[in-house]
């Protein structure tokens, strides 16, 4: 149990790190964008990452060929 706490406590650290350097990064090279210049490019993408994932899943798929159907019957006997 311990090495699994000490493994998460590694991983926390390391993703507060980058996180702290890339942070640091972005305010030195002309300040990090506000909610108003990033909120609405963000939800666009969300919208429509999430309405292509649900239009690829509810897409009908193509229905079988007769071919396949009396070639499988054939093999099963």
């Amino acid at each position: 149990m311990t090495l699994t706490v000490f493994r998460s406590l590694r991983s926390l650290a390391l993703a507060l790190l980058w996180i702290g350097l890339f942070a640091a990064r972005a305010h030195a090279h002309g300040g990090i964008a506000g909610p108003d210049e990033l909120g609405p490019p963000v939800i666009t993408s969300a919208v429509l990452g999430l309405g292509g994932y649900w239009l690829m899943q509810l897409w009908p798929s193509r229905g079988r060929r007769l071919d396949n159907r009396k070639r499988k019957r054939r093999v099963a006997r």
